[in-house]
């Protein structure tokens, strides 16, 4: 504490009314312990990437013989990232830490050594640490079997998102996940918990699933969220099950639910919606089709007070329509920069026309939006070339999608590093998931 406040001081009398560099705090800081700082500050500040932690777990006659974390660089350049964990062991009477401090590619957790075998190995038990936590097959599969039975909710939140960094890494399926999802949900007292996880289940539902999956599996979904709704205690918990249920529905009977809580005339106890909630519930039944949608969108548009709003809703009603050349001119307009002003505007109508369910037809935006995306940063707010982008790739998941990102970055050699960054960071999932 002493050496950081003394090293901070001396930055401050060094470049006191000059311009100083993050490295020129990280020159003064270094020489004022003993730790590598300068190799601290190339792996987590100046380069890209995070550590992939896999672990190895060997056992001798019941007992732990060595648990080592091997840390890998995934671009090969031999980096190390300097950080201290809570190693989660799990046994039939609960979870057992052990602190370790990784400070190279092998890390051998020694207060370990000795435990009994344990059930399942969680390297980020405490979720402190930060990289891509590979998990070993036999703890990935009790997990998915039993992570609802784990006591302690930081170690359930913490599973969750490993589980789900093993999923974006094809080492989980998708249809286990939610599975797992909806046998938890039901079970789960931490309200944290619950929304991570429900946002988790309907990112997978739309992104991970195939178009018959999703079909085959919502009616199971939504009399588990809908007895969620139900069953939660607070207006906040009820919203984000409600949310949930309404991002996910596709069944006829699901979707009359809604459309008669659109229609006010199904109530849910203790559960208050706003202007902006029924406009939301408006904008999913319409995307969906369900045959009343012009009406629907109509009474709406009459229904909102509020004048922004109203006006918002307006310009989105023609990314919604059934008809697909009213889409294509909606997303014509946006070619034209004053029709691109209102940014939030022009990223929900985006995000529409993108939908999944809109997938087939929405693939011919792709290529143009790729095209319009320097004119995008030259003409709009800094980070609405990611937000563009963003929104145009969230609902695809084909070959012929992944293939035109990929063409256009092949063929645009002189194309501006910062946006492709941009671009190959809106595509990673799509580029996961495309066949």
């Amino acid at each position: 504490e002493t050496a950081f406040r003394d090293g901070l001081r001396e930055y401050l009398e060094t470049y006191s009314f000059g311009n100083a560099t993050w490295l020129d705090l990280v020159r003064i800081l270094d020489a004022r312990t003993t730790d590598d700082l300068a190799a601290w500050s190339r792996a987590w500040v100046e380069e890209r990437g995070r550590p992939e932690v896999t672990t190895v777990l060997r056992v001798e006659n019941g007992r732990i013989s060595s648990l080592t974390l091997n840390a890998a660089d995934p671009f090969e350049r031999g980096l190390i990232w300097p950080q201290r964990l809570r190693v989660v062991l799990g046994y039939t009477d609960g979870v057992r830490e052990v602190g370790v401090s990784v400070n190279g590619a092998t890390t051998a957790v020694r207060d370990a050594e000795g435990m009994p075998s344990p059930l399942f190995v969680l390297p980020n038990g405490a979720g402190l640490g930060y990289g891509l936590f590979l998990l070993d097959a036999g703890s990935r599969d009790y997990l998915l079997a039993n992570l609802p039975t784990l006591v302690d909710p930081l170690t359930r939140g913490s599973a969750w998102v490993t589980l789900w960094d093993n999923l974006l890494e094809s080492r989980v399926d998708a249809g286990a996940f939610i599975d797992l999802a909806a046998r938890a949900l039901p079970v789960e007292a931490d309200e944290q918990n619950v929304q991570r996880v429900l946002g988790y289940m309907a990112r997978a539902f739309w992104r991970h699933l195939s178009g018959e999956e999703r079909v085959r599996r919502a009616p199971v979904l939504e009399r588990m969220l809908r007895a969620g709704i139900a069953r939660a205690a607070t207006s906040s918990a009820k919203s984000a099950w409600f949310s949930a249920f309404r991002d996910v529905a596709l069944s006829p009977d699901g979707l009359a639910w809604l459309e008669a809580v659109w229609r006010r005339n199904e109530k849910i106890e203790g559960l208050t919606f706003a202007e902006t909630d029924e406009i939301a519930l408006a904008l999913e039944l319409a995307v969906r089709e369900v045959p009343a949608w012009p009406e629907i969108l109509q009474t709406q548009l009459d229904r909102t007070q509020n004048p922004d709003r109203k006006a918002r809703f307006a310009f989105v009603m023609p990314t919604l329509s059934a008809d697909p050349s009213v889409r294509e001119q909606a997303f014509a307009r946006l070619r034209l920069t004053e029709n691109r002003r209102r940014e939030p505007w022009v990223v929900e109508s985006l995000a529409y026309l993108n939908h999944p369910l809109r997938e087939a037809q929405a693939r011919r935006f792709i290529g143009p939006s790729l095209d319009l995306l320097q004119e995008i940063q030259r003409t709009g707010d800094i980070f609405f070339p990611t937000r563009w982008i963003e929104a145009v790739l969230s609902g695809h998941q084909s070959s012929e999608a992944a293939a035109t990102v990929r063409n256009f970055l092949g063929r645009e050699l002189q194309y501006p590093q910062r946006l492709r960054w941009t671009i190959l960071s809106a595509a990673d999932e799509l580029f996961r998931v495309a066949p």
